[in-house]
């Protein structure tokens, strides 16, 4: 398959209680599949191997019988700690010393971007590479972690710290500023996530209620 990195395991992140979607957002629909199975396939296309990551109650229910591939499910070894304990989660289970992951609320990510961002951090060797979004904030859950931040990313959930960024100060960082990820051609939207049902009401709308916009391959 085109542009696949043997080099590097991928995980997606099924997401949390969705408190202020109402619903979980992993089952919500755009085009002809739900937001975790896009994830998936995505995530598929660019790495070597996939597996699912989320809450102990919710896993057991995913809906991945019909994507049509073996795939490996972890539910958090630590619970109710969000999306840090599904890194954590991840990097205990694969074999690979390079990660991606991809939360599966982010509809609008491309898989160009995702074989960006794996570029850059095979050639960087940093511990996390992720992208700096047209807003300045970071995102965190489309990046690449090196297996060997295990210790960092437990030592700042024993500290009380859920925040995914709050072990960054321990670790070697590369963070793709955005001009340069403009150069590329890159579209800031490719960031927006889902929380609410406005931002799902405004996904549909951006869709056409239901096909991806163009260029998300």
């Amino acid at each position: 398959m085109l542009d696949r990195y043997p080099q590097i395991a991928g995980f997606v992140l099924a997401g949390g209680q969705s408190r202020r979607m109402g619903r979980p957002k992993h089952d919500l629909t755009l085009g002809d599949s739900t937001l975790l199975t896009r994830a998936v396939r995505l995530v598929r296309s660019v790495t070597r191997t996939v597996a699912v990551l989320g809450p102990h109650e919710r896993v057991p229910g995913l809906p991945l019988a019909a994507l049509g591939f073996d795939l490996l499910v972890f539910p958090d070894d630590i619970p109710s700690r969000g999306p840090l304990g599904g890194i954590l989660t991840g990097l205990r289970h694969t074999q690979s010393e390079f990660n991606l992951f991809l939360s599966c609320d982010l509809p609008f990510m491309p898989a160009r971007f995702l074989r960006y961002l794996a570029e850059r951090a095979l050639e960087s060797e940093a511990d996390v590479t992720l992208a700096q979004t047209p807003l300045q904030g970071f995102q965190p859950l489309a990046a690449v972690y090196r297996r060997r931040t295990r210790t960092a990313i437990q030592a700042s959930l024993q500290e009380g710290h859920n925040r995914v960024t709050s072990f960054f100060d321990r670790v070697r960082v590369r963070v793709l500023r955005w001009p340069e990820l403009a150069r590329p051609g890159f579209q800031p939207f490719i960031f927006d996530n889902l929380n609410t049902p406005e931002d799902y009401e405004r996904a549909l709308r951006r869709t056409g209620n239901g096909s991806a916009p163009r260029g998300l391959n």
